[in-house]
């Protein structure tokens, strides 16, 4: 195990200065890093390699300006999620992708909460084409997107014909889905697969507790879960608190150069996505959509980040990113 501690240097945060001084302890592997990929010539590595590999993604973008430039300004080839029809949404998108930075539709989805869903919202008591020309009507208020996850969506994201629906959208436009996994009971992932999507699923929720300590807890989590099966998916949202911590610990990442940061489009199309099949005496890669493979079955400890209630993750739009 490496440890690196470093001293988190005064920065404004709400008109005020704060000193987080933290200890880092992350559990990082001791091969050699190759370098991180560009984002226009995405970096394949085998599926055999130990180098894990971090997908950040940052939902809730589009409804506070200033948060959203920070966002962006995030070190390495992270990933937006935009909320459709916000009112920074378009500028920040197509600065984004200016950056190499990933970019997605956050789609709102019906919730088991209750919660509010803003504009672009896909609900139950919508037909099947109602529901795709409100997708497709969010799609194209993205510039630059990539792919496509969803916002909240306890209710919907369970729900196979609304979710054969979303996907029908998601194919035709040759976007990706990731679900956000607000609901272990989801089905959005084999919609996808059956629709041929490339996909994969959330891993972890960086900022339910926004603690310093909450934040290094889950930061190390996404960590050990990539060295275990080789990728991550980190998601977080655009507070303060998270960029704070995000703007020190990336860095430090990747100067390590013992992990790999890469955007959720790369990821889906890396050759950690490839199984060996053994025919005729010789083994040869295949992809898990041509084979209709689910993703590899999660032990406990990665068990333990799905919600334990359906809706107990959907995550509620803060006020304050309003601005």
């Amino acid at each position: 195990m490496k440890r690196a501690v470093r001293n988190i240097v005064r920065k404004p945060v709400a008109g005020l200065f704060l000193t987080l001084t933290a200890l880092i302890s992350l559990s990082l592997v001791s091969l050699p890093l190759k370098s991180l990929p560009a984002a226009s010539s995405p970096q394949s590595h085998s599926a055999s390699s130990s180098i894990p590999t971090l997908i950040i993604i940052i939902d809730d973008v589009g409804n506070n300006g200033p948060l959203g430039e920070r966002a962006i300004a995030l070190p390495g080839p992270v990933t937006l999620a935009f909320l459709p029809h916000t009112p920074h949404a378009k500028r920040l998108a197509n600065e984004a992708a200016k950056n190499n930075k990933g970019v997605m539709l956050h789609a709102p989805m019906a919730n088991a909460t209750g919660a509010a869903l803003g504009p672009g919202a896909l609900t139950q008591d919508m037909s099947p084409e109602e529901l795709q020309k409100t997708l497709t009507e969010s799609l194209d208020s993205i510039p630059h997107v990539q792919g496509v996850n969803n916002h909240m969506g306890s209710v919907l994201t369970a729900d196979h014909i609304a979710m054969k629906s979303v996907m029908e959208v998601v194919q035709q436009r040759g976007l990706y889905f990731i679900d956000s996994l607000t609901n272990p009971m989801s089905v959005a992932e084999k919609e996808a697969l059956q629709a041929g999507i490339l996909t994969d699923r959330r891993d972890v929720f960086l900022d339910n507790d926004r603690s310093l300590e909450g934040l290094f807890k889950q930061f190390q989590r996404a960590i050990d879960i990539a060295e275990r099966k080789g990728s991550a998916i980190l998601i977080g949202h655009p507070y303060p608190e998270t960029l704070d911590f995000l703007e020190v610990v990336l860095p430090e990442l990747i100067a390590s150069n013992e992990v790999i940061i890469t955007r959720a489009d790369q990821h889906l199309q890396e050759e950690a996505w490839l199984t060996p099949v053994r025919t005729g005496g010789e083994t040869e890669l295949k992809s898990r959509l041509e084979l209709r493979l689910p993703l590899p079955v999660k032990n406990k400890t990665e068990a333990d980040e799905r919600p334990r209630s359906p809706g107990s993750n959907d995550q509620i739009t803060s006020q304050s990113y309003q601005n």
